[in-house]
């Protein structure tokens, strides 16, 4: 995704933060939306369940077919782990995506990967006695798709095990093959790859579900579809080898950066901004988001 598509560089810093602010964030929306079925599931002894699961009988029924949306907000109401895991793992990893991408194409990026893996669960399991739950699809989707913008980011497996998150997208994709092709548990692996499968797809084409049906990519000649600014045969030489100049640095010495550098610094300052707040950003930091969205009007224009 490029800079002419994150929300942050429509506005100044400080207004975003603003905005940011008067807005709930779409990932606690979603957490507090599962927990709250689930404890109303859990209080009727699973009737939300009977109704929101998804079934393979369900194919032949477009009646039925909203549950490959609900099944993703239903948990196993008989314990608290298969909602506790998914919703922990959405908490750390949900909102850097949504900052990064905005709380629109958030929302539909992981409501689109729960409807993929759903109808790909299904069609894998017509006429199956089997029943599908939990937003692990989803949660999926998110971990590999963050894997792929911050894959060198660190994490902590189970809390004590230090791993680089493309390491643990990796791992995350081969437990699930390795599940799915042979067997013998109770966990949908399957869904799990379809919602990984999903966040490549999103991730390596670079489409923008929210400019879909815009006037701009209406018209756009090469398709409108995919946001290809990141790719060197988009606006040539002007977007990838421009060079343009920043404020000075701590030594006193002017800055030179190119689209690509530019991009990553700002991932990283907007990480740091995400875990631990404005007030951890240097002075330097700071600046270079002001720089950026400067510099992405240069390179637009």
């Amino acid at each position: 995704m490029g800079l002419a598509d994150r929300d942050y560089f429509q506005e100044d810093s400080y207004a975003k933060e603003r905005r940011v602010r008067r807005h709930r964030s779409i990932t606690a929306l979603i957490i507090i939306a599962n927990v709250a079925i689930f404890l109303l599931d859990h209080s009727t002894g699973g009737a939300l369940t009977r109704y929101m699961c998804l079934a393979g009988s369900v194919a032949d029924q477009p009646s039925q077919w909203y549950r490959c949306l609900t099944y993703g907000f239903v948990h196993d109401s008989s314990g608290f782990m298969h909602i506790f895991c998914n919703m922990l793992t959405l908490f750390f990893f949900g909102p850097p995506l949504e900052r990064l991408y905005g709380r629109k194409e958030f929302l539909i990026f992981y409501l689109g990967s729960i409807i993929f893996a759903g109808i790909v669960w299904n069609v894998l399991h017509v006429d199956a006695r089997a029943i599908a739950i939990g937003a692990s699809g989803g949660i999926a989707a998110v971990v590999v798709l963050f894997a792929c913008k911050f894959p060198r980011n660190i994490v902590l497996l189970y809390g004590v095990i230090p791993l680089p998150v493309w390491l643990l997208g990796v791992l995350y994709i081969v437990y699930d093959a390795f599940g799915a092709s042979h067997g013998g548990d109770s966990i949908a692996h399957d869904v799990h790859l379809a919602g990984s499968a999903f966040a490549l797809f999103y991730f390596f084409t670079g489409i923008q579900f929210t400019k879909l049906f815009s006037k701009k990519n209406s018209r756009n000649k090469a398709g409108g579809f995919f946001d290809r600014s990141d790719s060197p045969r988009d606006d040539g030489a002007k977007r990838v080898n421009i060079t343009v100049r920043s404020d000075f640095d701590r030594k006193g010495k002017a800055k030179e950066w190119d689209r690509e550098s530019l991009e990553k610094e700002v991932d990283r300052i907007l990480l740091k901004y995400n875990r631990s707040g404005k007030e951890s950003l240097t002075p330097e930091e700071e600046e270079t988001l002001r720089f950026a969205s400067e510099a992405f009007q240069k390179w637009k224009n």
